[in-house]
């Protein structure tokens, strides 16, 4: 049986993106979010806008993993929502601190998680200059935007999607959908309170 090389590029893709957030301090437990699922393709230069910005790492004090719990929303229609978790972590002299919950339905699996790095390139932010719009027959990267923010969309076949939003370039917002649709993935993006994070001290 031949193997495609798309096939093989995949899994070596995603290991690589897992190490990197591993190297950032993004490990997981079983009540953690998913992996973000990566596909090979061309490939484009990131916009501008789209990179963390100048300011000082710990510049300012990241809040608290509950007011991040208190920003999470409830589960959508048909949806059940777990407990949320959070976490606080150390990065060179300060602090960033995270927070998530899951969401299931039938057979699909959803998670927001909600970062705030204080500046610091850890997490999500560590990767997020290394994103490339790309589309193959395998899924694809997107950019766009979501609540005036600069985002990145993620697919990959046959039901795995998410999300990533960068908030004043300090905050993060990852949803994940498995084994859902499109449509899943539109209403935990939507449902998150951005204003709310944007407005964080």
């Amino acid at each position: 049986m031949r193997i495609s090389p798309q096939k093989l590029i995949f899994p070596a893709l995603l290991v690589v993106l897992g190490l990197c957030l591993l190297a950032a301090g993004c490990t997981s437990d079983s009540s953690d979010t998913t992996t973000p699922q990566v596909t090979p393709g061309t490939t484009t230069a990131p916009a501008a806008g789209t990179t963390v910005s100048g300011a000082a790492q710990g510049s300012v004090t990241a809040v608290s993993f509950e007011t991040l719990i208190s920003l999470l929303p409830d589960a959508p229609a048909g949806w059940t929502a777990e407990e949320a978790v959070g976490a606080s972590w150390t990065a060179d002299d300060g602090q960033w601190t995270w927070a998530s919950r899951d969401y299931s339905k039938d057979n699909a699996v959803a998670s927001i998680m909600i970062q705030d790095s204080a500046y610091y390139g850890v997490g999500y932010w560590e990767s997020w200059d290394s994103l490339v719009s790309f589309e193959t027959s395998e899924g694809y990267y997107k950019q766009k935007e979501v609540g005036g923010h600069p985002a990145w969309e993620v697919f990959s076949t046959p039901d795995s999607y998410g999300t990533w939003v960068g908030i004043n370039e300090r905050f993060m917002v990852y949803v994940s959908v498995e084994g859902g649709s499109k449509q899943d993935l539109d209403a935990f993006v939507n449902a998150v309170d951005y204003g709310g994070i944007t407005n964080l001290q």
